[in-house]
């Protein structure tokens, strides 16, 4: 065939196509899936040992693979564990419902956040092991040291026995609460402060005002933090292992158990291995059970007020309030936040007075005072436990941080395949929600045979690995915020991807201060990992202050200072990152 164009004579010859069409897809690049391989590196560390466990609760004596080993569930002993953790679960559903009330409530009085953000948060940073050791030295029943018992006997001339039969239960959740409460709070409320003004005074003007306001638009809005919150709770309601073991006196502590202490006290007495394998997956499936709802709540995210409201209105603002109520909230704000702070005031007075008279009298009493009792705490090996902490903390952060980073950017814009996309990141919410019961036995015994009992780093790569699947998810959250048309660019070769990351680094940001702050705090404060799996040479503060505490009579004041000492890095780290924390916590949260 010829053709002629500005005296320019060109022939084509054309080829018949013989043979059917192939089809074929494009190729994809293998380079990117090398990101994800530190992630599985480490990850082994937790699915090797799971999966130890499980094939270890399905295996029966003879050999064979049945349910056998569940007949340890028909143990009244079980039995009453279980529904101890349901009774849990329930605290921490309830603790969900206390958080957003409060939640909405200072939203509307502004000035209630003032005083009380920061009261909410210093209990956050402290330990569980050491909240509990406050409110043991807080219910105390001698009249002489415990303030609620002084101050019950004062009004009604005798006080009940507080860490009695039945009665401690209300100083365990008392503990849980005061822990929890400032992050449900601030999750919350940064959820309804990213509610835009102008459709928040557009509902007002429909008429839409009260209870109406709340369930059509702000608990729409707060689904998907509403899943954050709820699934947290509930993992650290099944995880009170410490609280239980420091607050509840010993002859007591078989009432109060939970999943995660029976199998604690199975597996230190001996039985068969597994039983106590299939208490880690009965465990396992409790918390998984639960957490279904706070995945289910990730995933969902609607409007469900009128579209017709949702306009905008430059000229609308949001609403000023009275002079009279600020002034109520500024008030109402002290008082909460000078109620919420006691605790902590209490643990610092009681390590402000030596180890006998804190034995002797109340915090109150100006006997004493000196610091004697952290001169008795770094003589119990509190300053090389110090070190240690802040050793493992560091390590295991940077490793998480420098694993999970390029993990989350291969599932966010990696260029996965849609289904491999989907099992990842199901992989890492199953992970997320694993109780260490399920992986600590098999990693224990691992750990021993290669002989590395009592190595720091090696308890700081677990750490990393049980962090990494929720720094993943959060990460992806941030990353996954891009315009889609930018990623889908980025990912075709027009856009260079350093554009994308560019455009979200507002998002990224703080999700990364958040997963760096919150790992660092966490393992600070961590004790079941360390009481579960590491050796006596790792020797980090929640040990020491555990150690201290199993004698708690006899030396309150030495317990108290330790946890001061071993409060002050994650208060300062957290209230000094707190806002910036919880934008990353709430990211891909927001309307």
């Amino acid at each position: 065939m010829g053709l002629q164009s500005n005296g320019l004579s060109l022939e084509i010859v054309g080829r018949e196509i013989s043979g059917r069409p192939v089809p074929g897809k494009p190729r994809r690049a293998a380079g990117p899936y090398l990101l994800g391989l530190p992630a599985l590196l480490l990850s082994s560390l937790l699915l090797i040992p799971i999966a130890v466990t499980v094939v270890a609760a399905f295996r029966e004596p003879g050999g064979s693979f049945g349910f056998g080993n569940f007949a340890v569930m028909s143990d009244p002993a079980a039995l009453h564990a279980v529904g101890n953790s349901l009774a849990w679960i329930a605290v921490a559903l309830g603790l969900v419902v206390v958080g957003l009330l409060l939640a909405l409530i200072s939203y509307r009085l502004p000035g209630l956040s003032t005083f009380l953000q920061p009261a909410l948060v210093i209990p956050f940073a402290v330990s569980v092991l050491a909240s509990g050791a406050t409110f043991r030295l807080i219910f105390d029943p001698t009249p002489e040291r415990g303030t609620v018992t002084a101050v019950w006997t004062k009004l009604f001339g005798s006080s009940p026995v507080w860490l009695g039969p039945g009665l401690f239960w209300l100083v365990l959740v008392s503990a849980f609460g005061w822990t929890w409460l400032g992050y449900v709070v601030s999750l919350f409320r940064a959820g309804l402060d990213a509610i835009p003004h102008d459709v928040s005074r557009a509902i007002a003007a429909e008429g839409v005002t009260g209870w109406r306001r709340v369930l059509a638009l702000e608990l729409p809005l707060l689904r998907p933090i509403t899943g954050v919150v709820t699934l947290t709770l509930v993992i650290a309601a099944v995880r009170v292992f410490d609280l239980v073991l420091i607050v509840v006196p010993g002859p007591m502590q078989r009432d109060a158990d939970i999943l995660g202490l029976h199998w604690w006290r199975a597996t230190a007495a001996g039985e068969a291995e597994g039983r106590t394998a299939a208490l880690g997956v009965v465990l396992f499936a409790v918390v998984s059970a639960v957490a279904v709802i706070g995945v289910r709540g990730l995933r969902r995210r609607r409007w469900a007020v009128p579209v017709s409201v949702l306009r905008k209105d430059a000229t609308l603002g949001r609403p000023k309030l009275s002079r009279r109520a600020r002034r109520i909230g500024w008030t109402a704000g002290f008082v909460v936040g000078l109620f919420w702070v006691l605790p902590a005031v209490v643990l610092v007075a009681t390590a402000l007075h030596s180890p006998r008279e804190a034995g002797l009298g109340g915090w109150w009493s100006l006997r004493g005072i000196g610091l004697d009792s952290f001169a008795a705490a770094a003589n119990a090996g509190l300053l090389r436990a110090l070190l240690s902490t802040v050793l493992i903390s560091s390590v295991a952060t940077i490793v998480l941080l420098v694993i999970a980073v390029p993990t989350a950017y291969l599932v966010a814009w990696g260029g996965l395949p849609h289904w491999l996309g989907r099992v990842v990141t199901s992989a890492f919410v199953v992970l997320a929600v694993t109780p260490v019961q399920m992986y600590a036995a098999p990693l224990r015994d691992a750990i021993n045979t290669a002989g590395l009992a009592g190595s720091r780093i090696t308890l700081a790569l677990v750490h990393a690995a049980a962090g990494l699947p929720f720094a993943v998810l959060l990460l992806r959250s941030a990353f996954a915020s891009a315009p889609p048309a930018l990623v889908a660019e980025a990912l075709q070769g027009p856009a260079r991807q350093s554009a994308v990351l560019a455009t979200v680094q507002r998002t990224y940001r703080p999700a990364l201060v958040a997963v760096a702050v919150l790992e660092f705090a966490l393992v600070w404060n961590d004790f079941i990992v360390g009481f579960l799996i590491s050796g006596a040479g790792t020797t980090p503060l929640s040990l020491v202050l555990w150690g201290e505490a199993r004698q708690f009579s006899a030396s309150g004041g030495t317990v108290a200072a330790a946890a001061v000492v071993a409060s002050v890095v994650p208060v300062v780290l957290l209230l000094s990152f707190w806002q910036t924390v919880v934008r990353g916590l709430t990211v891909g949260s927001k309307p």
